[in-house]
């Protein structure tokens, strides 16, 4: 009896764990008026597993997007997370548009 009881507060807990995860959509902030028509574009990105462990996370950062892109003015940048299973896998970009 103790080890059911056990194991449906694990299973109520897990699936709490689950479903009560955290979504982040931000289309990005524009920082000038500039059109981007004629922009380049840099983009960085790194890997989020379970909130805890992120690949390249200290090399995903506007400096690191704009290196990759070749772009020495910015005039937008641009913040995208896609979450997969409930927040286990997330994996966020960062894109900075200039010249």
């Amino acid at each position: 009896m103790k080890k059911t009881i056990l194991s449906l507060a694990a299973s109520a807990a897990f699936t709490a764990v689950m479903l009560c995860s955290c979504a982040t959509i931000n289309s990005g902030a524009s920082l000038s008026d500039n059109s981007l028509a004629n922009a380049k574009m840099g983009e960085a990105k790194s890997t989020i597993i379970l909130g805890l462990w992120s690949s390249k996370g200290k090399e995903n950062n506007i400096t690191e997007a704009a290196k990759n892109g070749g772009i020495s003015k910015i005039t937008h940048v641009e913040y995208i997370d896609k979450m997969v299973c409930f927040g286990l896998w997330t994996v966020h970009t960062t894109r900075v548009y200039g010249e």
